[in-house]
């Protein structure tokens, strides 16, 4: 579902909370204006999820529907990953994404975000192959729906797959399934991989790659986040919009280019006052689009950058 208000303009919004039911999240997101959420079927933390019933799904379509708020991400467990050699985790891994999967067709969401899993232990060509074929087991399963799973890239860390277009490449080549398969670029994690997309020449370069490797030649959604360090540190630290190494530029150009018209754009930046620092990311991404030549000095700009600089 993508309503003409995410077609017009940016599709923006944030990861919001299932406290109370998975239906409750609709609340949380238009009480913030946003046009788009991004959620957790359970705790990130825990394998197992709670059953949730076909009348709850139905609640959950219907606010869909009713609502006004726009295309619907689940992000799956932290804990799974596709490429671990280890038959325990394996074994874990594989039913927590299946049933993520089900949840996420069942619901009716837009995409099933996936981190795609860790290397240690072994090559990355080997943790390549174990983890498309993780993937391609949960994609054959028959389940009826048109949720795409996507896959986001990493911020280069440790032996994390997806730092690059190259191992995205070789990731979504090895799965197949080329329709019900997507990428979700997070901008903090391009900027800690090494990709320096606060200029032009950078943000040219790298985005052109990224979408090369895309399924559909296309970005599916994005994690909006700036980053607390520099550019090629491998740390996936988060931080405010405007407040970090990536800068407000960055997102100033994103918003405007044609090539993410009603791409879902979720802020995953931190949450250390309610709802009050979310409420003032989005009001920064939404100066931003407003402006049709990029102006940093904007008085309400900086007020609420001003705003957020304390809650680093």
């Amino acid at each position: 579902m993508t309503p003409e208000t995410c077609l017009k303009s940016a599709c923006t919004g944030v990861h919001v909370s299932i406290q109370g039911g998975i239906s409750t999240a609709f609340d949380r997101g238009t009480a913030l204006g946003c046009r788009t959420i991004q959620i957790f079927s359970h705790s990130s933390r825990t394998w197992a999820g709670p059953e949730i019933s076909d009348s709850e799904i139905d609640r959950f379509r219907s606010m869909h529907r009713s609502m006004g708020i726009g295309p619907i991400l689940v992000h799956a467990s932290y804990l799974i990953n596709a490429a671990t050699s280890d038959p325990e985790k394996r074994k874990k891994s594989g039913k927590a994404l299946l049933e993520d999967w089900i949840l996420s067709n069942r619901l009716g969401v837009s995409g099933l975000v996936l981190h795609p899993g860790s290397a240690a232990g072994q090559s990355v060509d080997s943790a390549i192959s174990l983890a498309a074929e993780m993937i391609r087991e949960v994609l054959d399963w028959p389940v009826k729906g048109e949720t795409r799973l996507l896959l986001e890239n990493t911020a280069g860390g440790g032996k994390t797959l997806g730092r690059s277009p190259e191992e995205l490449e070789a990731l979504f080549s090895a799965i197949g399934h080329p329709s019900r398969i997507g990428l979700c670029l997070d901008s903090c994690h391009l900027f800690a991989a090494g990709f320096d997309v606060s200029g032009e020449s950078g943000y040219e370069k790298t985005l052109r790659e990224f979408c090369r490797v895309a399924p559909q030649k296309k970005v599916t959604a994005w994690h909006l986040n700036d980053a607390l360090f520099e550019v090629g540190s491998g740390r996936d630290r988060h931080t405010h919009i405007g407040t970090g190494r990536i800068g407000l530029w960055f997102f100033w150009k994103l918003l405007k280019d044609p090539r993410f018209e009603g791409c879902p754009m979720i802020l995953e930046t931190p949450k250390t006052d309610g709802d009050r620092e979310d409420r003032l990311n989005l009001e920064t991404l939404s100066i931003l689009g407003r402006q049709s030549v990029f102006d940093a000095g904007e008085p309400a700009l900086r007020a609420t950058l001003s705003a957020l600089a304390g809650g680093r």
